[in-house]
């Protein structure tokens, strides 16, 4: 790599994870596993109810990234650093 030439961090998703659900309940702290499908966290939440009597729950959606490092483009007419 040149002198001129420096980095950046950018995030991609990891795309065949796609968007994850979580199930807690809010009373316990219990929560199911990580799930592609929001049905599947809220019929855990619903199976927990029947299991507890809790009735306080959160679903919670998240997504996987990946930091990676990509070059910085250089700008025309700067000095060397």
């Amino acid at each position: 790599m040149s002198e001129r030439e420096s980095l950046e961090w950018t995030l991609r998703d990891r795309a065949k994870l796609g968007l994850r659900h979580v199930g807690k309940c809010q009373e316990c702290g219990e929560f199911c596993m990580d799930t592609p499908h929001p049905e599947k966290a809220r019929e855990w939440c619903l199976r927990h109810v029947e299991d507890t009597g809790h009735v306080f729950y959160e679903l919670t959606a998240f997504e996987l990234l990946r930091a990676a490092r990509t070059k910085r483009p250089e700008r025309k007419g700067s000095s060397p650093a």
